[in-house]
């Protein structure tokens, strides 16, 4: 039943990943908090087809709110809404009351529960890798916690049953505490996207982490002898990139604001979808003027066409952070201090926690022989309250001190202080 989905996912998933660019040193120990943790008997599969088609739904809707809330100028951008949507999903595992509503509005599933959306990204996960020379898709997750952060041991459950996540403890105060987060991302997207964070707040506690990773030949490859120097039209005026040729039968959508190419890859549930806007329509405004159901039409219109195909080969990176987006499509109390709710994060209940940061990356590349993509998202969780610290120290009785030279440890100045208040 839920092998249909799948395939639909899967094409969507690299669909996602592509189309939207068109609008060890010495790392610190990390403890896996998950050793020896089995998985929950209720982590089982999915079987309910209805709930499985409002996930997807979901997930389609999501795909255009985000790409239509970003950015709208003339840059190169490329976003991963499967990747951001599965990283949000694990941090609405620890999200309560309105904060919960709202991320669920925000992620286009109001009518739906996290325990919906954790079953049906289960199954995804379990049944979408797939990994050969000439096809790979993975997806990958992880969660960081500051060493000493007490994290609810259901929440951490939920998200390595469900997700996959490995769960790390981590000292965050170490220097090498960086280099130990962003070796992972770079190891689950084949060193592709190197880093994801720069350096960690004192009163962070947690990253919830998503990988992508996407590499598939063509199912017709270019010739290299073909591939040759051409004018492309950029907002700043004409620029030569080097253009792949080749003549061969494709499937043309085409609508009243655009014409496109489905060119499939080796696994024949992939293709990248290349769509040219109509003349004077920037691909920003057509992204402005699609949503998922308009999107589908026009999928449904393809007609298999012997092409005379010019397509530039491409290399871009992107790098933005959503938190601007996010709090346009409704999650803002998730980034409030003193507002959002993420007690379910921590065994005591405290609504000491929110959203600092959501970071996303990604990568594509498309030659001769293929494509291949990647995507980072981060969700930085942090202390609404003081930072986490080793120990509380008050000097609220007589004390000691010195005014020191730290080159020879010579005392410049040295006092007792037994009255703070005295003159």
């Amino acid at each position: 039943m839920f092998k249909p989905l799948i395939s639909k996912l899967l094409q969507l998933t690299a669909l996602l990943l592509i189309t939207a660019l068109l609008a060890t040193g010495c790392a610190p120990p990390a403890q896996d908090l998950m050793e020896g943790v089995a998985p929950s008997a209720s982590a089982g599969e999915s079987t309910n087809q209805e709930l499985d088609q409002a996930i997807l739904k979901s997930l389609n809707d999501f795909t255009w709110k985000l790409m239509k809330a970003a950015p709208q100028d003339q840059s190169n951008k490329m976003l991963s809404p499967v990747s951001v949507y599965l990283a949000l999903a694990m941090t609405l595992n620890g999200a309560d009351g309105e904060t919960r509503d709202a991320m669920l509005e925000t992620l286009s599933a109001s009518d739906l529960t996290p325990e919906d959306i954790n079953t049906f990204a289960g199954t995804y996960l379990k049944h979408v890798s797939a990994d050969s020379d000439a096809f790979t898709l993975s997806i990958a997750n992880s969660v960081w916690l500051r060493e000493g952060f007490e994290a609810d041991p259901e929440f951490l459950q939920k998200n390595a049953d469900y997700f996959g996540a490995a769960v790390r403890s981590l000292d965050f105060n170490s220097p090498q505490a960086v280099e130990a987060i962003n070796g992972w991302v770079s190891e689950a997207t084949r060193e592709t996207i190197d880093k994801i964070v720069e350096e960690i707040d004192p009163a962070v506690v947690m990253y919830l982490i998503n990988a992508i990773y996407f590499k598939a030949d063509w199912e017709t490859q270019f010739s290299a002898e073909n591939t040759y120097p051409e004018p492309f039209e950029t907002p700043a005026g004409s620029k030569e990139v080097d253009f792949m040729h080749k003549l061969m039968t494709l499937d043309v959508v085409q609508d009243g604001l655009s014409k496109g190419i489905l060119m499939p890859y080796v696994n024949p549930r992939m293709a990248m979808l290349a769509v040219l806007p109509e003349a004077g329509m920037t691909p920003e405004a057509w992204i402005q003027s699609m949503d998922a159901e308009k999107f589908n039409a026009l999928l449904g219109t393809g007609t298999s066409k012997a092409i005379d195909l010019a397509f530039p080969k491409f290399e871009a990176r992107y790098e933005d952070s959503l938190v601007d987006e996010l709090e346009q499509l409704g999650m803002g109390k998730a980034f409030m201090p003193g507002e959002a709710d993420f007690s379910l994060m921590q065994p005591s209940r405290a609504k000491d926690l929110f959203i600092s940061a959501v970071q996303h990356k990604t990568f594509i590349r498309a030659d001769e022989k293929g494509t291949e993509a990647a995507a980072v998202t981060s969700v930085e969780v942090s202390l609404t309250s003081m930072p986490m610290v080793d120990e509380a120290l008050r000097f609220d009785r007589p004390f000691v001190y010195v005014i020191l030279d730290t080159d020879t440890g010579t005392p410049l100045f040295m006092g007792v202080m037994n009255d703070p208040a005295a003159s």
